[in-house]
C-alpha cells in the first residue's frame, strides 16, 4: 500500500514539475493581456482634457506611472505593454524601455529590452523573424508611431554604441538575448526608423 502511495506521489510531483513552465508562461501571457486591455480601456476613457476616472480595479502596477504604451509587431503576433525602466519585475511582466534613451516619435534612439523566452511566441521569442521593411508600432496615450525595420544583428553585450542616437534620426532599437547558441551571452538587436 505504501508503495502505491509513493508511486502516486512521485507521479504527481513529476506532473507538477513538467507543467510548471507551461503554467508560468500562461500566467505571464495573462498578465500582459490584462495590462494591454487596461491600457486600451484607459485610452477610451480619456475625454479631451478631462481627468481620467478609473471605474475598474487598479492593476498590480500603476499604469499612469509605469506604462509608456504598447509595442505592436503584427508579423510576430506581439502586443506587449511597454513598462518604464529595466527591472526584473518589469522584464518578467513584459518589455521595458531603457532609461536615458530616446522617446517614441522624437529624435534619438528609443530602446526597448525584453526577455527572449524559450516558449514560442512569448515576449521577444520570435524577434529574430523580423526583416528589413517590417513594421514596429508603438502606441502611446495620444499617438501611434510606425517604425520600419532597417537592420537586425547579433552583438556582444558590451557593444552599447547601437543604443546611442544618430543625429536627428528617430530610431527604435529592440534588444534581447540571442538563443541561437547554447549559452545566450550575445544580444539580438533589431533597429528601425520612424516612417514620416
Amino acid at each position: 500500500m505504501q508503495r502505491k502511495i509513493a508511486a502516486v506521489l512521485l507521479i504527481l510531483i513529476g506532473l507538477a514539475i513538467v507543467s510548471y513552465p507551461l503554467a508560468r508562461d500562461a500566467y505571464f501571457e495573462y498578465q500582459q493581456r490584462k495590462l494591454a486591455e487596461l491600457w486600451q480601456a484607459d485610452l477610451q476613457q480619456i475625454d479631451g482634457d478631462a481627468a481620467i476616472e478609473y471605474t475598474m480595479a487598479q492593476p498590480a502596477i500603476d499604469l499612469t506611472k509605469e506604462m509608456e504604451g504598447l509595442l505592436i509587431i503584427d508579423k510576430i503576433k506581439l502586443t506587449a505593454p511597454i513598462l518604464t525602466g529595466i527591472t526584473n519585475r518589469n522584464l518578467n511582466l513584459s518589455v521595458a524601455s531603457v532609461e536615458k534613451t530616446g522617446r517614441p516619435g522624437e529624435p534619438g534612439n528609443y530602446c526597448i529590452a525584453g526577455h527572449r523566452s524559450r516558449s514560442y511566441g512569448l515576449l521577444f521569442n520570435r524577434l529574430n523573424e523580423l526583416a528589413v521593411g517590417d513594421d514596429i508600432v508603438v502606441q502611446t496615450e495620444d499617438q501611434t508611431f510606425v517604425y520600419q525595420v532597417t537592420a537586425s544583428k547579433v552583438v556582444k553585450p558590451e557593444n552599447v554604441e547601437l543604443l546611442k542616437p544618430d543625429g536627428d534620426r528617430k530610431l527604435i532599437t529592440l534588444i534581447t538575448c540571442d538563443y541561437s547558441v547554447k549559452k545566450p551571452y550575445l544580444r539580438l538587436i533589431v533597429t528601425g526608423e520612424l516612417e514620416e
